[in-house]
């Protein structure tokens, strides 16, 4: 299939497709911080009369999305996933469904929950140094790509 690499149809269509899912992306960053602004607005105008645990879920919601923001944002100008962030959401996530409501569900998924929260915390822990070397080694190789296709 070497021999489509070349072919300015087949550039003209990626292009065109990379630009659709590049809008798309886009599309989900505005829906995404419109989102959180209503969170932030429901939380101020219902904060005297709500409970200190919506509130708090609320806050924890709000860090959920800054990091789903932030590999967004990290992959409109990169086009490469952040593993660190994944990592991060995967850690964060789970911990806040086991705090925040533990008592919605049945022991066997909140134990699954605390086993994969940690799961991931360890990982962060011992590997973030080379996870934040695979996000670059990654970024590398897709600049590489970028200049081949200057070239």
């Amino acid at each position: 299939m070497n021999y489509l690499k070349d072919h300015p149809i087949v550039n003209r269509a990626v292009k065109l497709v990379d630009s659709f899912v590049s809008l798309l992306i886009f599309a989900t960053i505005l829906g995404l911080v419109l989102y959180i602004v209503r969170i932030v607005v429901e939380m101020f105008v219902y904060l005297p009369s709500s409970n200190i645990n919506q509130t708090l879920y609320s806050v924890a919601i709000i860090i959920i999305l800054v990091k789903a923001y932030r590999i967004l944002v990290f992959y409109m100008n990169k086009h490469h996933v952040s593993i660190k962030y994944i990592v991060e959401i995967a850690i964060i996530a789970p911990a806040i469904e086991l705090i925040f409501i533990p008592s919605g569900r049945d022991l066997g998924l909140n134990i699954v929950y605390a086993l994969f929260s940690l799961g991931s915390l360890l990982i962060y822990v011992l590997y973030f140094t080379k996870l934040c070397d695979a996000d670059h080694i990654d970024m590398k190789e897709e600049e590489n790509i970028e200049r081949e296709k200057i070239q």
